[in-house]
């Protein structure tokens, strides 16, 4: 078999290795289309003490349960020989958020792709048996490619659920990438009147508009106030009802307050680098205005599930979101891709 090995930071192999045979209480995937995530981005240009090179990466996988080891327990309803889905964040099922169900929030969670779980850019991929739970089966005929997003779209369903949007709700969405699209079909599906989106990049704008376009009621730039002034515009002064940040920017996460309207819901979906974690920001905006401001990471098993079936009825929507498709041999052309910010979602189909 081949896999892709990250053997530097920004550098990539595809050289033959070993077959994995299935672990005791894990299987064997065999790989239809993995999406490269942002985090495995981020791995890639900055390197990560947890992917110790060389290393193979990838934690969305999509595939045929081919082989299953002995003792392994499969969720119900899953039999080897099913294309399935393998969610990524891997929980010990015992603290009190995994019994409370918010699994994302485990206290020894690990990450799918990640030490000591090597990761699906490979003809075959090993599913350890602390994974052996978030296998969720896949519709009957929904292509692996689009099936790959479960795990983003199951990520930005956990943060439209914090965020709250209803019937008469203006949202606005900070950041239009592939969770930012995702995010705007949920909204519209959740009963938001008006749905805005902002983007640093026309190019980038243009493109997510060109998938989630009908979701979207207006959409615009960002200039020197990062877009606070047309929020103000288009509401009349009031601000908007629900904010999500959906961009790792300390900036967009200060305009998400500015923009706020009067007990508005303010959701911080992405991260910022681990390296430089601090916002400076208006505290007077929470206090005056009464905002509620969140978090929100991961998904919960729950999510995963609804994301399976979501994507199977929305997927003429969505399908626009995948740009583009590299066989495993080109995936160096993958990151390029990501690098250039010329498509939205990569997918590597070995």
């Amino acid at each position: 078999m081949k896999a892709a090995f990250m053997k530097g930071v920004g550098e990539v192999v595809v050289r033959d290795a070993e077959e994995p045979k299935p672990p005791a209480g894990g299987a064997l995937l065999e790989i239809e289309a993995c999406g490269i995530c942002g985090t495995d981005a981020r791995t890639f240009f900055n390197g990560d003490p947890r992917a110790p090179m060389p290393w193979v990466l990838g934690h969305e996988p999509v595939g045929t349960l081919s082989e299953v080891g002995p003792d392994a327990e499969l969720p119900p309803g899953v039999r080897a020989g099913d294309r399935v889905f393998l969610g990524s964040i891997l929980t010990c099922g015992k603290c009190r958020w995994c019994l409370d169900g918010f699994q994302n929030l485990c206290e020894r969670h690990e990450l799918y792709g990640y030490d000591p779980h090597p990761g699906a850019f490979a003809d075959v991929a090993l599913v350890p048996a602390i994974a052996m739970k978030n296998i969720i089966p896949l519709p009957k005929d929904l292509p692996s490619d689009i099936a790959t997003i479960a795990d983003p779209f199951a990520c930005a369903l956990n943060g439209v659920e914090i965020l709250d949007p209803t019937y008469g709700d203006t949202v606005v969405i900070i950041g239009s990438g592939p969770i930012g699209c995702m995010q705007a079909v949920l909204a519209r599906d959740r009963g938001a009147t008006h749905i805005y989106m902002i983007e640093v990049s026309k190019e980038r704008l243009d493109l997510a508009l060109s998938v989630v376009g009908s979701f979207v009621d207006d959409a615009w730039t960002t200039q020197e106030d990062n877009g606070t002034a047309g929020v103000n515009e288009r509401t009349n002064g009031s601000g908007a009802d629900k904010v999500i940040v959906a961009a790792p920017s300390k900036e967009a996460q200060r305009a998400a307050l500015a923009m706020a309207g009067r007990r508005a819901r303010v959701v911080y979906f992405a991260g910022l680098p681990k390296a430089d974690p601090v916002t400076l920001f208006d505290a007077n905006e929470l206090h005056y205005k009464e905002l509620a401001v969140l978090g929100s990471y991961g998904a919960t098993h729950r999510q995963y599930r609804i994301t399976m079936e979501y994507l199977n009825r929305r997927r003429n929507d969505l399908d626009g979101i995948v740009t583009h498709r590299f066989e495993l041999d080109r995936i160096a052309d993958g990151f390029d891709t990501i690098r250039s910010g010329t498509g939205l979602k990569v997918v590597i189909q070995p």
